[in-house]
């Protein structure tokens, strides 16, 4: 009954931590180009050991940090700022704190200071990984590549010039691959980020959204919910057999 009873706590302590898992994505549903995080899989390990109790129970789980890279829709938005990427591929973003990373946001704006920075404030990086600067223009212009033009205020019309290139990277290998720091930000395994490789296909003027299902979360969560109380069952379950065992076993007065 001992493991019984401590495989149903176990579960119920991995269900809290998916729930936490769903809370996360519904409060990330609006965000641009959010990668929706993964619950994790988890299963029970008895521990056997000499003068021990074989009920010891912890879990045994798949790994954390894991994320759906699943594209988001492309909105189309018709602002010169907005970047979407078309497929596969990440920007290489500078955090307000941390160490670089990728991110798939794409809600730029320029700084008071000139910068190119996505909704968050993460500063958006070149292929050299310096931080963009925006000179002011008249017109922002972003070919698929990544290339970033502007119309001089002071040019001629139709005049174009060349001011940087968003660094992007197609991310991680199957030895590297990308997950999701503790600050919610995407890196590599072992740390860091790759090399801007410029495979990308940028798309101006779009903005993808989270991919997050709000309609499957919620039915997520209503699982998770009938799970919650068939372990809170079945400990109540082996109270009673526990209790039945004991009594039968009980001398007669």
């Amino acid at each position: 009954m001992d493991k019984m009873i401590h495989t149903a706590l176990n579960t119920l302590k991995n269900l809290s931590a998916n729930r936490a898992v769903r809370a996360q994505n519904m409060s990330n549903l609006n965000v641009p180009g959010h990668r929706k995080d993964l619950n994790t899989n988890f299963t029970s390990g008895f521990l056997h050991q000499v003068n021990q109790y074989d009920s010891r129970v912890f879990a045994i789980h798949d790994g954390g940090n894991g994320f759906s890279n699943k594209q988001g829709q492309l909105n189309p938005t018709g602002l010169e700022t907005d970047i979407a990427i078309n497929g596969p591929g990440f920007f290489i973003v500078q955090p307000k704190s941390g160490d670089p990373a990728l991110s798939r946001r794409g809600d730029f704006s320029v700084s008071n200071t000139g910068l190119l920075v996505d909704g968050a404030g993460s500063k958006v990086l070149d292929t050299g990984g310096a931080p963009l600067e925006i000179p002011g223009n008249k017109k922002l212009i972003v070919a698929e590549n990544g290339d970033v033009f502007i119309e001089p205020l002071n040019g001629a019309p139709g005049e174009r010039q060349l001011v940087g290139t968003i660094g992007t990277s197609l991310g991680g290998s199957k030895e590297d691959p990308l997950i999701k720091s503790l600050d919610g930000h995407l890196r590599l395994s072992s740390g860091g980020v790759p090399g801007a490789d410029q495979a990308a296909v940028l798309s101006q003027g779009f903005l993808e959204g989270s991919n997050i299902d709000a309609v499957s979360e919620l039915i997520g969560t209503m699982e998770d919910q009938r799970q919650f109380e068939i372990n809170i069952k079945l400990i109540s379950l082996s109270k009673e057999i526990d209790e039945g065992g004991t009594s039968i076993m009980r001398l007669p007065s």
